[in-house]
């Protein structure tokens, strides 16, 4: 493969969130190898058991020899591997420990950015810190003799929010100081002590540009971007702002890396080199997260193709190179296979991440999913035939490409059977004869989901698949009676930024009871779909009958809404007024009529709500008196 405008060419694969077995990233080693890679990226956080960090069990992480033989194993393919460990943040690995759990940045009780209080970022104030993180790294470094190592930090939400930190605050730092100074130690550890380049996520430096002006620039930015569209670049948690963040690099001096994955669509890779193109990277990584609830290989082709699309030096050929790469990893030249393959990568892979009856209850106003879900269909024709013509050794890329789309469809079916049980004369009958047809076809999924995990994964416990089918199981079997228990508040959503970190939480008050009762508390977003306009259905009592709303929300970045509607054996009920509206609540209004006109409640700049903590901290709220139709 020729060098094209990529020279280093990374596979990533997530051994952090998911363990495989030794012998599967050696095959993953291999296969990059063939695909144009010269480099794999081993995302460890902490999953490697060493003499300062001995506390994984033996099953659940990989020995000193384990990482040894792996690494002798890429360097007799002359792939360089680049270990990635997290000095910040992601260090949940780390701090779930007794022994290391006062290295957290939210160790005592109280919480962070965004209201949690999980321990998943190392304070980056005490010199304790400093201390384990050296001699890790120093002993994962001995591990892979490579140039670079990747030190994470992205996504570090929590900086100045432990006592130190807050005091260091209060002495005249800014948070972007802190940031800083922690990037400094881990280049000082890392390119000071131990003759490596250090790479590092980008995205934190959204918030705080000051920092990158002053980093060293022998440091390698990781420019992160998995939306389809990623020409031009967007900023991940600001208001999507769009920026020429390649060219800002090159202005400034930098070395850079773009990373691409296979997080939702093929085009996600496409766009992003087509950018890079135009400037001057030092190559691309392509990222794999968290297959936990899914499995490797029906990502290969995918991988194959980015690997084979930054060595050809971006000729315009794509159509071919997928095809070749078809081809090549399945052994069959069939062109009607390769664009069933092409077309299942477009859309992306399905996760079986709804499993209740509360998050199948989401609707999309702009009902493009029926188009998706005929494609899924038309691709569950095309696939199987295939399964006996692949080469031997390829044919679990397509039983597991297969078992995705039957999931989804399965999901689907779930998605539309589910809200049926509110409408306002249910034939109950028919829907739980459907739900039982879907249950059945659930309970196949999840027998050849399980017995996929002990083929791919052979010892890694536990078995996440067995965990989450059994709970989506039971979930699904109580679905109906719990639908017909309940009555419902529709809650019509607007929210353009998915990055939204808004917490809503939904109140309703009967008509007897008067206390608020809660009904609903999280992040309302629609992902993976990515649309604006989508409804959520909220379950509450059967019998008693709701006189009012009360809608709470605070945090980074507004939360929009465009309507609110209930029902149960009482009656249908919709806005009669406006009341007692606290905080940012623009246009209030516009809830009273069923349109896609949208009020914001918060907000809406999120820089300015990031760098003034008060005003993210502050609750926006609002009631809504009903009235019966």
């Amino acid at each position: 493969m020729r060098e094209g405008i990529f020279p280093l060419r990374v596979a990533h694969i997530d051994i952090g969130r998911q363990p495989e077995t030794v012998d599967f990233i050696k095959r993953f080693i291999k296969f990059s190898a063939d695909n144009g890679y010269n480099a794999v990226e081993l995302y460890l956080e902490g999953r490697v058991r060493t003499a300062s960090f001995p506390y994984h069990p033996t099953e659940e992480s990989y020995s000193h020899e384990q990482m040894q033989e792996v690494a002798a194993y890429a360097a007799s393919l002359n792939i360089e591997i680049i270990p990635v460990v997290s000095i910040l943040s992601c260090a949940k690995l780390f701090l779930k420990y007794h022994e290391l759990e006062h290295l957290a940045e939210l160790r005592d009780s109280g919480t962070g950015r965004f209201w949690h209080d999980r321990k998943t970022m190392f304070c980056p104030s005490l010199p304790e810190t400093g201390d384990f993180l050296e001699k890790y790294l120093t002993e994962i470094s001995e591990l892979f003799p490579g140039r670079f190592f990747h030190v994470g930090c992205d996504e570090t939400w929590d900086i100045g929010y432990c006592e130190r930190c807050r005091q260091r605050l209060e002495n005249g730092q800014s948070e972007a100081d802190i940031f800083l100074q922690h990037l400094l130690l881990g280049h000082e550890i890392l390119t000071g002590k131990l003759k490596r380049r250090m790479l590092v996520w980008d995205d934190m430096f959204e918030f705080y540009p000051e920092a990158l002006e002053n980093l060293p620039r022998d440091i390698v930015m990781v420019c992160w971007q998995y939306q389809e569209n990623s020409e031009p670049v967007r900023a991940h948690f600001l208001n999507h702002l769009v920026t020429d963040l390649l060219g800002e690099y090159d202005r400034l001096g930098f070395d850079y890396l773009i990373c691409p994955a296979d997080f939702m669509t093929v085009h996600n890779v496409e766009t992003f080199t087509r950018y890079a193109a135009k400037h001057k990277p030092l190559g691309a990584i392509l990222a794999t997260w968290e297959k936990w609830d899914a499995f490797m290989p029906q990502s290969l082709p995918w991988v194959a193709y980015a690997g084979r699309l930054l060595a050809s030096g971006l000729t315009g050929r794509q159509e071919c190179i997928f095809a070749e790469t078809v081809r090549d990893c399945l052994g069959v030249d069939d062109p009607v296979l390769a664009q069933a393959l092409y077309s299942a990568y477009s859309i992306g892979f399905h996760k079986d991440r709804k499993i209740t009856l509360e998050s199948f209850l989401t609707e999309y106003e702009n009902d493009y999913k029926h188009g998706r879900i005929r494609l899924v269909e038309t691709l569950l024709l095309l696939l199987p035939p295939h399964l006996e013509k692949v080469l031997p050794e390829a044919r679990e890329i397509l039983r597991d490409l297969i078992l995705t789309l039957k999931s989804e469809k399965v999901s689907f079916e779930f998605n539309k059977i589910l809200p049926l049980y509110f409408d306002e004369n249910p034939d109950y009958a028919e829907l739980d004869r459907q739900m039982v047809e879907n249950i059945s076809r659930l309970e196949e999924v999840a027998r050849e989901r399980i017995a996929m995990w002990h083929r791919v994964r052979p010892g890694i416990v536990p078995c996440n698949s067995e965990t989450l089918y059994n709970g989506y199981l039971v979930n699904m079997r109580a679905a109906p009676e719990k639908a017909k228990r309940s009555g419902y508040v529709k809650v019509h959503f607007f929210l353009p930024d998915q990055y939204c970190a808004q917490q809503v939480r939904l109140l309703v008050r009967y008509q007897n009871g008067g206390e608020w009762e809660e009904i609903a508390c999280g992040q309302m977003k629609a992902l993976p779909d990515m649309d604006c306009f989508f409804s959520r259905i909220f379950l509450i009592d059967r019998e008693q009958v709701p006189v009012a709303l009360r809608v709470e929300t605070r945090g980074y970045g507004g939360q929009g809404f465009t309507y609110f509607e209930a029902a149960n054996n009482t009656g249908r009920y919709t806005p009669d007024k406006i009341l007692n509206i606290s905080g940012i609540l623009t246009d209030p209004n516009r809830l009273l009529t069923y349109d896609w006109k949208w009020s914001y409640a918060g907000e809406v700049d999120v820089e300015k709500a990031f760098r003034n903590r008060d005003i993210a901290e502050l609750t926006h709220s609002f009631e809504i008196s009903l009235r019966k139709e």
